[in-house]
């Protein structure tokens, strides 16, 4: 592996000094590379036994462009993978290989290719590192654009499977979108599209369960209307008969069809704006196989949920139900109001709520769009910033969440309440020099945990460093002992080049990254990664 990276580097170095040739157009050859390393200690605060020494996930990319033809390969490192990812993720090859050719009107890619139909609802290739994703389809891509007014998608191919080649289940597909006010109205500012989405999947794997379709067809309709400060869009997906499991039920084994509704509407305003999302599942895993008990999906189901930026306001997260159904929404506001005599620096606020509740279940199957299920998430959140000059920044945040979860301690599952709240305050010393500090607490009535609280302090050096320190600790809790979780780290961005490498303990949950979650156990140990683009 060790020869295989440094030969990639050179690759890289050649890369950059092709892509400063100037004297005739060779075209470009572009390159990067981003590797993640975890050294893990045996640590005695902790319960959970260590069961491996090292992780790195890495990742080369290597490009070519010249005019309208592209090309790329894709090298994937998981020598073994880091904690609280897949097992499945191990070894190391070239996942990931392309050419395309595009135009004003067509742009045809052959190989692996990412893409996704209207919201991902139906169908999203897609890679997300940070969770361990990668779905990419390797077979063939059309994009035909014959009018200012009208695209035409259609595609086919096997995906990718963590790190198999690629899954022998194959997929197909076709999508559309057209603009209705364009031909009749080209001046108008206001927009309607029209769009429309068809998916099969063909599963050819050895050993499908037996009572499993082995074609699911699947489609789509939505539509979109925006004018001035004025969005509004929907979709529909409709699933065919297919295989899934529900594992509270008692034949939690079914094949039956799935359906989602996906409601949107933005307001944008120079002083205030406001979105409001409402979203019904049912049976909407669309997996690539029927054979694999940890299968991977076609489409996209995030949660719909706020995305926290301080660690507590995020210690149970809300994850989606795609396995039965689900129904709610969220809505997110945000401004500012002119308060201490300068209007440059206004009061800005975020205000957030969201609820989920479980589809119930009757002797018809579920009942789409129900809520008669129990709740499943309820959320509010409160955010406060204010800048008292050029050099002082403050941010006060308060949240309150409520859901069910299941005690790590063996007490069952419970309704649970947390309330955190978060201080955050950024002083600019010059301009080269930065200090912010931050304090957050929650309040919970688990029986597992009532108290945790967290500190943490950030140094900036411009243009590239920043250093910290943070300590997270559970102070009243269930558990054997209470357990701080330290964690001090440097970070520097340069260019093309961004490094960091941490220290530290750190608690046992989940982590999510746009709307998706993975669980990853508590360890101590060393974090580090680089990340180099050409």
């Amino acid at each position: 592996m060790k020869n295989c990276i440094a030969a990639i580097l050179c690759l890289l170095v050649v890369a950059s000094a092709s892509a400063r040739e100037k004297k005739r157009d060779l075209g470009r050859l572009s390159g990067s590379i981003e590797t993640s390393w975890g050294v893990y200690v045996d640590d005695p605060a902790l319960s959970t036994p260590l069961t491996q020494r090292y992780g790195t996930n890495t990742y080369v990319n290597l490009g070519y462009t010249i005019k309208g033809f592209r090309a790329g390969l894709q090298y994937d490192i998981y020598e073994p993978q880091m904690l609280g990812y897949d097992s499945e993720l191990k070894g190391n090859g070239l996942k990931g290989f392309y050419a395309g050719w595009a135009d004003s009107k067509w742009d045809v890619t052959l190989g692996t290719f990412y893409g996704q139909f209207g919201s991902g609802m139906l169908f999203r290739a897609f890679e997300q590192r940070d969770m361990g994703i990668n779905t990419s389809v390797l077979g063939a891509s059309v994009r035909w654009n014959p009018l200012p007014w009208l695209t035409a998608t259609v595609m086919g191919g096997l995906p990718r499977r963590y790190m198999e080649m690629f899954n022998p289940s194959a997929v197909y597909g076709a999508d559309f979108e057209l603009s209705l006010l364009e031909p009749f109205v080209p001046d108008t500012d206001a927009v309607l599209m029209l769009g429309g989405s068809w998916l099969l999947r063909d599963d050819r794997t050895q050993g499908r369960v037996d009572t499993a379709p082995r074609t699911v067809n699947s489609f789509s309709g939505r539509l979109a209307f925006s004018k001035g400060c004025f969005s509004f869009d929907g979709e529909y997906v409709h699933k065919g008969r297919s295989y899934g499991l529900d594992p509270r039920l008692e034949q939690f084994a079914f094949v039956r069809p799935g359906q989602a509704l996906l409601l949107n509407m933005d307001i944008a305003l120079p002083v205030f704006s406001a979105s409001i999302v409402w979203r019904s599942i049912e049976n909407m895993s669309m997996w690539q196989d029927d054979s694999h008990t940890t299968s991977v999906n076609l489409n996209y189901l995030p949660s719909l949920t706020k995305q926290h930026k301080y660690a507590l306001f995020q210690l149970y997260p809300h994850e989606v139900h795609d396995f039965g159904g689900e129904t709610g929404g969220s809505i997110d506001m945000a401004g500012s109001i002119p308060v201490g005599g300068n209007p440059r620096r206004p009061l800005r606020y975020s205000v957030n709520a969201s609820v989920f509740w479980d589809m119930e279940y009757g002797p018809d199957g579920y009942r789409f769009m129900g809520t008669g299920g129990g709740l499943l998430w309820a959320e509010a959140y409160l955010e406060l910033e204010k800048k008292w000059g050029p050099d002082w920044k403050t941010v006060v945040a308060a949240g309150w969440q409520r859901k069910p979860e299941v005690s790590r301690l063996g007490y069952g599952e419970m309704m649970m309440n947390t309330v955190s709240a978060a201080a955050d305050v950024l002083w600019q010393i010059s301009s080269r020099y930065s200090l912010r500090m931050e304090v957050q607490h929650a309040w919970s009535d688990f029986v597992d945990d009532q108290g945790w609280m967290m500190g943490m302090i950030e140094f900036g050096i411009a243009p590239g460093f920043m250093f910290y320190v943070s300590d997270m600790l559970n102070y009243r809790t269930n558990a054997l002992s209470n357990t701080h979780y330290y964690d001090a780290g440097v970070s520097y961005a340069w260019k093309f080049l961004r490094a960091s490498v941490s220290y530290g303990r750190h608690r046992a949950g989940e982590t999510c990254s746009g709307g998706i979650c993975r669980y990853v156990p508590e360890y101590t140990g060393v974090n580090a990664r680089l990340s180099i683009i050409l």
